[in-house]
């Protein structure tokens, strides 16, 4: 399929404020009253991205990206996600895991590790890779570190995704419309505490409030859900959602399909894992599975 051009600044050199990335579409808002911009949520990097409300084409296209799940190659100003225009790729191919990955009540089935002190936490985000590429997907990068704990120190990790709505997005012009780290959980204070291993953004393991407000401008609650659809369908009533998964789950298509189609992740897809490094981390080729 021949690609197609929709915006004009796509025809012209790029200024030195302008960024491109490569993606699948997961959401084209709505225009409402009063609106100059619509906000686009991009699978790559988890990114936001605003369009001009009157660019009615530029909307169009998207949507069509978005109906078709088209790859899609954004050209958008970086310092405030303002896209300029975008060219429409191929169909993506579907994130689908291979082998025996499915079967009904994964967490059910699935036992975290307990670590017995926060000091041995530590040894365990001290031993991440850190080599990451530069705007590397952040779920990527939680997959290889839930795969290296696994098989370098047998600890089964969890996964818990942050997901901003668009009440909060739009009042922080943020962004980002999810993120996701692994976490573990700690022996601390004579209890059993989630704590999250974020190597990108913090320099240890944190409790998972503690996490969460390294992103909220006010500390807001992140209320603990379920269901893709409770933070797809209640995009107004909460600032933040939480879902927390086991470490299979590499992006937030696996929990909708979770929801959809019954796929419920209970064993590693290699494929996966191996995607997921190159695309994150620099020495990608010397441990591979």
């Amino acid at each position: 399929m021949k690609s197609v051009l929709i915006g004009l600044s796509l025809l012209t050199s790029l200024s030195a404020f302008s960024a491109e990335i490569t993606t699948t579409i997961v959401e084209v808002g709505a225009v409402e009253a009063g609106d100059k911009e619509v906000m686009v949520f991009a699978q790559s990097e988890g990114r936001v991205l605003w369009v001009d409300a009157k660019d009615t084409a530029l909307l169009d296209a998207l949507k069509i990206a978005r109906e078709r799940n088209l790859l899609v190659n954004i050209d958008f100003r970086e310092f405030n996600g303002h896209v300029k225009g975008v060219e429409l790729l191929e169909t993506a191919q579907p994130e689908v895991s291979t082998g025996e990955s499915f079967e009904k009540n994964t967490l059910a089935n699935f036992t975290p590790s307990f670590i017995e002190s926060l000091e041995s936490s530590q040894s365990v985000f001290n031993r991440m890779d850190g080599r990451t590429k530069w705007k590397s997907q952040c779920y990527n990068r939680a997959h290889g570190w839930a795969y290296d704990m696994y098989t370098q120190s047998r600890i089964n990790s969890m996964k818990v995704f942050i997901f901003f709505t668009q009440r909060y997005i739009k009042a922080e012009k943020y962004k980002w419309w999810f993120h996701v780290a692994p976490y573990v959980m700690t022996q601390m204070e004579g209890a059993s505490v989630e704590t999250v291993l974020d190597r990108t953004f913090t320099r240890g393991p944190l409790k998972m409030k503690d996490w969460t407000d390294n992103f909220m401008n006010r500390k807001q609650n992140c209320p603990v859900v379920t269901r893709y659809s409770d933070y797809r369908q209640n995009q107004w009533a909460q600032d933040c959602y939480l879902i927390k998964t086991s470490m299979y789950y590499r992006s937030p298509a696996d929990i909708e399909r979770n929801e959809t189609e019954g796929r419920h992740l209970t064993a590693w897809d290699l494929r996966g894992v191996a995607d997921a490094r190159k695309e994150a981390f620099k020495n990608w080729r010397d441990y591979n599975p």
